[in-house]
This record gives structure tokens, sequence and C-alpha cells, in this order.
């Protein structure tokens, strides 16, 4: 019987002020400078177009889904990967939908994952991951404290991963991790539909990308050989599959803002869990219940400097690492951290954090092709020098803000 796990990723960065608003500013207090550095104004304007094309009718038509098979011996399930920032611009801008997130919790039905709060590239700051483990220990407090159930599966920023992130994760209490199914981590020949470990014995559950991406990027394809894909084709591929576990994992935004309604999507949503209990050896399920159910069917590798992650062809640190402009803004912002924390400020580390988030290292990549043409479709600037730019210029008015404000690092000999 193939479990079926549906993993939906919901997030949404702070995007910065352009440069030119906000060279001339002498922010006096960290809220001042909070309110140069993000476009508030903006950042709200998208939540409010994204929550109204996808978060709205997506999450109210899972509740339907969910309400329609709860009975069912084979119920619909699905897991939300949500990161602290869409928590805090969903319950500023529509506070609705945590409501309804909180009716989708309440059924039992619906595992909501842990992960960095700030979606952040923390777990590649080095070996210690103090930082990291802030993080991941924030957003954890945050999805109890909003949502009534502490995780107990872990999805890493853009599914990076490593042996040594998996060890922090295993460290800090989390049962399972998720991470991407490609072949160089699975030598080229083993499936991603089971259960795998790390050598330290946590659970892994990876991502078939080939299914997942047929919903997320190729759906609305019409040069695609299955274009278009129709519920019940789609449950058959599922029902065919002969291994344990197929996780279907994409971004939420897929339903309606990347992928549009009219291309049919939310229909295809609606009618795949009733074209599933035509299979009866097909089930849904959550992460964590996968993983309680099955058993590991061999060891996932992956060293140090080999991290895997779920962007782009090449599936590794290249989409917010790989040029000099990424590299320099990542070794500014980890520079900076000392500083910060000995302010004891939590909105100056709060605006860090947002510096921190993954987002504005991606929209810096310059690659070329297909994989560029997705890095520009998300970026809202006009290219990545401009992001770079924006970039580069916050983390000096932060620099700058802490320098006249008296804040350095502690001394590390004192």
């Amino acid at each position: 019987m193939p479990l079926v796990s549906l993993y939906l990723f919901a997030h949404q960065p702070y995007r910065l002020r352009d440069y030119p608003e906000r060279r001339r500013m002498d922010e006096q207090t960290p809220a001042e400078l909070y309110r140069h550095l993000f476009e508030d104004e903006f950042n709200e304007e998208v939540f409010h177009r994204v929550a109204r094309e996808c978060y709205w009718p997506a999450t109210l038509l899972i509740r339907d889904l969910v309400r329609e098979h709860a009975s069912s011996d084979r119920p619909f399930k699905v897991n939300y990967a949500l990161s602290g920032p869409f928590i805090d611009q969903a319950s500023s801008w529509e506070p609705g939908l945590i409501e309804l997130f909180q009716e989708l919790a309440s059924t039992g039905l619906v595992e909501f994952t842990g992960e960095t709060y700030y979606h952040s590239l923390t777990s590649l700051f080095g070996s210690e991951r103090s930082e990291f483990c802030r993080q991941v220990q924030l957003h954890s407090d945050k999805i109890e404290r909003v949502f009534g159930r502490r995780p107990t599966f872990f999805r890493n920023t853009e599914c990076l991963f490593n042996n040594d992130i998996a060890s922090t994760v295993q460290g800090l209490g989390f049962r399972g991790i998720l991470t991407e199914g490609i072949e160089r981590i699975l030598d080229g020949w083993r499936s991603p539909d089971f259960l795998y470990r790390t050598h330290q014995g946590l659970p892994i559950l990876l991502r078939d990308y080939q299914l997942s991406d047929d919903i997320g990027y190729r759906f609305s394809n019409q040069s695609w050989e299955h274009w278009p894909l129709h519920a019940d084709v789609f449950a058959n591929w599922l029902a065919w599959n002969p291994n344990e576990v197929i996780v279907l994992a994409m971004d939420y935004e897929a339903f309606g803002n990347h992928v549009w309604a009219d291309t049919g999507i939310f229909q295809f949503l609606e009618w795949l869990p009733r074209m599933v209990q035509r299979h009866v050896h097909v089930q849904w399920t959550t992460a964590t219940e996968a993983i309680d159910r099955l058993v590991p069917r061999g060891i996932i590798d992956v060293g140090p400097f080999a991290t895997v992650s779920w962007a782009d062809a090449e599936r590794d640190t290249s989409a917010w690492l790989g040029t000099a402009p990424q590299r320099w803004c990542f070794e500014e912002l980890k520079r900076l951290l000392p500083q910060v924390l000995a302010s004891e400020d939590p909105l100056l580390l709060h605006i860090w954090c947002l510096l921190g988030t993954s987002d504005h290292f991606y929209y810096m990549t310059n690659k070329s092709g297909s994989d560029q043409d997705v890095h520009q479709y998300f970026s809202v600037y006009r290219s990545p020098t401009e992001a770079f730019v924006r970039m580069q210029t916050a983390l000096a008015s932060l620099a700058s803000f802490l320098e006249r404000h008296g804040v350095s690092a502690p001394n590390p000999e004192e």
C-alpha cells in the first residue's frame, strides 16, 4: 500500500526598499531603521494579492476536502510548512487565514512541520549552528503557540541537507527530516519513494521531484507531453507506483499564484483525493505518520561539502551562494551577528534575521537559461545587480547604525 504525503510550503519574505529611497536617512532608533529598510507597504500589497489568488481559495478547498474524507478509512491528510514571516504577515494582514489554518489543525489530519523561523541559511553558518538552533526553536515555539502542537518533523530552508545539518536537527529532538530525492544521493539507482535514514538513525523522507514538479511547474505547460494533466491520470500514476511512500512537496503558491486558476489547478486539487479513493491500496499520510509506519531501506550519506537542496538544476547551494556578491553578503551577514547580539536589542536582532532570509540571496543569482528565468520570476527586482545593491546597502545601514550607537562585538579573548 503506497503512502502519499502532500507537503505544502508557504513563505513570504520582507522585501527591501530601494537604495535611493533611504541613502540620506539617518536612523536614530531600531524602529526607524526597520521602516527604512523594509518596504512593508509593498509587502502587504503582495501578501493580499497572493492571499486572494492562492492562500484563501487553496486553504478553503483543502479544509473542505479534509472534511469530505474525514470519515473515510483512508482520509485526506496534508503537511504544511509555514515560515515565521508567513505567519507574521498573515497575522497582521489576513488574520482570518490563521484562524482557517487553526481549524485545519483541529482536525488532527494536518501536520505543521518545523523549519528555521526566518527561512534562513543559518544551517550553513558553520559547525556550531547556534543561530540555526535558536531560529528552529523559535519557529517550533510559534507553531506550538498558534496551532497547539509542537513540530516533530523538519524541513530545512529549501530542503538544504547534509549529514551535519541532519545531526543538529536530530539533536533538537526532531524525529525525521525531508530533503530532495535527487539521483546523486541515491547512488543513481535507488528510488526516492522509500524511507531512508542517516548514519545516526534519523529517518529521511525524500521529495519525489518528478511527480511534485508535474503539479508545481509543468501543470500549465502546454508543450508538456502530459498536458492537460487530469486528476484521474495522476491518481493512476500514484497507484501504479510499486514503492512505499511518495512525497509530493511544492510551494503552496503553486496553487493559483504560480499556476493560475484558469489552468484548472484548483479543479485538479479538488478531484485528486476523490480519484485516489478509487485505488483501495493508496493512502494519504502525514510526514510523522510515514516515518512511524515504515522501516528505513538504506542510508543517505551527504558530506558537508556536498550539501543538497531542491533549487535549480544543480540542487546544491549555488542558488544562494554561487556568485561573489552572494558570498560577500553572506559573510557580511555572519560578521554582523556578534555585534547585533551584543546590542541585546530584540528589534535589531529581528532586523538582522529578516536580512538573513534566503530570498534576498536567491534574487542575486546570475545564472543562465531556465534556472535564471525562475529566479527572475520570483524576484520583484529588475535585475540581480539591483537585488545585490539593495542587500549590500541594507547590510551597510545596519553596520552603520551599530557603529553610530557604539555597539561592538565582544572580544573572544575576554
